[in-house]
């Protein structure tokens, strides 16, 4: 806990921590004085000889600031596999507070943040018009009592009583010192900024009714003056944790807000004429709140940030590397970083783009002429670049440009106008593709482009070399490299015996069914048209056998026709674009990659994580997933018989498949895990910026 001269409350709060039960494993507790002048620190060290206190004198004023301070002397000591649990001066909590929070992350491995139930301790009896009128939550942080035990929106979990694992702060996650209580005014949101970073991320929280804290709230809180200040300070905060872009803006502030504005003016003027109070303060709210958000988006202070990195491509479709962009970002933001997606415009990517706003991360479009992807016009499009795309990109104020590369020179543009504008670049390789010869065009570009290039990594180790080997002229000796393979929810994508069943009789399948699956683009690198031909080879021997086919592509309509052409077209489901494959996944029996080229097969350990055994044509990127792991089989690319005798004896051999479903989903988790593939992430970034 932070405290700025809490003498007045710490009595109540550190007796109540004297009969506290002890949790599993022990407890410890870091006070961080804020510069108190009230004899906080006597009174601290009055209960020293009861309590496992450890103190620490933080005079730089916020609380946020005292409690990165905290943070670091905790994390000379804590457990990694332990719990940091926050809270308030004047917080009271029951005396099985920690033994409630300590069982519900036991009992809730897939979640890593944890709120407990807020109750108000009134300094004196609350005026009706605060029960009617004030929202009770926003205002004094308080829990409506009907909050259900369960998961719950990270962003309600507030600081009063809330708790992160431990191994959370290990890439240096701490709080926005710009944010939250400190000398003066200051934007809300010090605790709700960074649970809601966490969620970005994709760190889940659980809300546990029984581990109860009392905050106290003061008598001079209560009055319209207090809370209609609160009000506007809950509008700035909103405005530090929205996703720029999310709606059309004009000065900075979403254009609705202007029409609300003057909106609630005129119900405001109406409710003075009609004499209703109730209404009159309720609009009064409304205004601070508006006012509060553009004040900040106006006046406000940067966010605290260790930098911020734009992440862009040469995209021409969605697929595994445009997910893995998005992903990064998330990744960032988790280490205190902004990480902001700059993509070109293709088919679907404006939904995409949607989504990603949806989830808070800045999405921006950036399409620069292909000054080195293409031939045809490559003088105008250098002239175009130089007097555009560099002030384009220079209006992003990044610290650092990651750029994406799924094929030979596809994003060598954005790394060139990288290094234009003079910022530090790191690459991110996602395919493996063949060698090529570069004319008196490219290299001066290429050497350009290079010159700021940090680090470089590969989702596979043949991704990495093959990309050295095509670009390693270019490259400075002291560069960074690392393989960081793509990532899967292995909480999301699991065995599910309920999604199994409901997959299958949505696609009306009989309950005999044997089912291949692919979950691939119907494009020409993925084959789609061999899999039909195998389904066809098989179903003389396995006349119950089914084949999946999830996803989209410019080979639809002919796939369609070899399956009309065997006769197998009954026996073919096509589901089309699917954005949650974690429903369609545990319905397969086997699931089938046999691509001609592919960067890692992202597809592949999403059946892994799901328990479904996974045959892979040997390429490059196949054999980096598959190679040593029980629960998948390389394939040889053009040997339909070794494929069909391979499948065959999968389908014939449900012991075998499960052995493999249950080997397959522990290397999962071991190599492929988020949490694994993050880690990783922040281990390259550190130190670049």
């Amino acid at each position: 806990m932070a405290t700025f001269n809490g003498a007045a409350t710490l009595p109540k709060v550190l007796d109540a921590y004297c009969r506290l039960i002890v949790p599993p494993g022990g407890w410890r507790i870091v006070i961080a004085d804020n510069g108190s002048t009230d004899g906080t620190r006597m009174l601290i060290e009055h209960y020293a000889d009861r309590l496992p206190i450890h103190y620490v004198f933080e005079p730089r004023r916020g609380k946020n600031v005292a409690l990165n301070a905290a943070i670091v002397l905790a994390l000379e000591e804590a457990d990694n596999d332990g719990l940091f649990v926050f809270t308030d001066d004047d917080a009271t909590p029951a005396a099985d507070w920690l033994v409630q929070l300590a069982a519900a992350a036991c009992a809730q491995r897939a979640f890593d943040i944890f709120a407990g139930a807020i109750a108000a301790d009134w300094g004196e009896a609350a005026p009706a018009w605060i029960e009617r009128l004030v929202p009770l939550g926003l205002t004094f942080g308080i829990t409506p009592p009907e909050t259900p035990e369960g998961p719950v929106f990270p962003g309600l979990v507030w600081g009063a009583n809330m708790a992160i694992r431990r191994h959370l702060f290990d890439g240096g996650l701490l709080f926005d010192e710009s944010v939250g209580p400190a000398a003066g005014a200051y934007a809300m949101g010090s605790e709700t900024q960074l649970t809601r970073r966490l969620g970005d991320a994709g760190h889940r929280a659980w809300f546990c009714r029984a581990a109860r804290v009392a905050h106290y709230i003061r008598p001079d809180q209560m009055t319209h003056a207090w809370v209609l200040e609160r009000a506007r300070r809950f509008g700035r905060g909103k405005f530090r944790q929205e996703c720029p872009g999310r709606f059309p803006e004009w000065l900075g502030v979403p254009r609705w807000m202007f029409s609300r504005y003057v909106a609630e003016l005129l119900g405001l003027a109406t409710a003075w004429m009609r004499r209703d109070a109730d209404s009159a303060f309720l609009r009064r709210w409304e205004l601070a709140y508006l006012r509060g958000y553009a004040h900040e988006a106006w006046r406000g202070s940067p966010p605290a940030s260790r930098g911020r990195v734009l992440i862009t491509s040469y995209s021409g479709e969605l697929g595994g590397m445009e997910l893995r962009m998005a992903q990064e970002a998330q990744f960032l933001r988790a280490a205190g970083f902004e990480g902001m997606l700059a993509i070109r415009p293709f088919p679907r990517s404006g939904s995409w783009a949607a989504d990603l706003r949806e989830r808070r991360l800045p999405v921006m479009r950036f399409a620069p002429p292909p000054v080195l992807e293409q031939w045809r016009w490559r003088r105008t499009n250098k002239f175009r670049a130089l007097f555009g795309s560099v002030r384009a990109m220079r209006r992003f104020r990044a610290d650092l440009v990651h750029v994406a590369f799924c094929w030979n020179t596809y994003g060598a543009t954005a790394l060139w106008l990288a290094g234009r504008c003079g910022l530090p670049a790191v690459i991110s390789v996602h395919n493996t593709f063949p060698h090529c010869e570069f004319g008196r065009w490219h290299h001066p570009l290429l050497r350009e482009a290079f010159a700021a290039v940090r680090g470089i990594y590969g989702a596979t180790e043949s991704a990495l070399q093959h990309f050295l080997a095509l670009y390693r002229p270019y490259l400075r000796s002291d560069i960074r490299l690392a393989v960081i393979p793509n990532c899967v929810d292995t909480e999301r994508f699991c065995p599910s015996p309920a999604l199994r069943a409901a997959a299958r009789q949505r696609w009306g399948l009989p309950a005999d069914a044997l089912v291949m699956g692919s979950v691939a683009r119907l494009s020409p690198q993925k084959r789609p048209e061999a899999l039909v031909a195998l389904l066809h080879a098989l179903r003389g021997d396995f006349p119950a056998l089914y084949l999946v086919l999830a996803g989209t592509g410019p080979l639809e309509d002919e796939v369609r026709k070899v399956a009309s052409a065997l006769g197998v077209e009954r026996f073919v489901i096509f589901t089309g674009y699917h954005a949650r494959i974690e429903e369609i996944m545990p319905a397969l029996d086997v699931h089938l990659l046999l691509s001609r080229r592919e960067g890692f097969g992202i597809a592949t350990i999403e059946a892994m994580a799901c328990g479904v055994p996974a045959v892979a044509s040997a390429v490059p990127g196949n054999t980096d997933v598959l190679s040593g792991c029980a629960g998948g089989v390389l394939v040889p690319l053009e040997d339909n018989r070794v494929v069909e005798q391979t499948v065959a004896r999968l389908l014939a051999d449900p012991d075998l498949r499960a052995r493999m479903g249950e080997q397959g989903r522990a290397d999962a988790i071991r190599r492929f895990s988020t949490p694994r593939v993050q880690a990783l992430v922040h281990q390259f970034y550190d130190g670049l910026l």
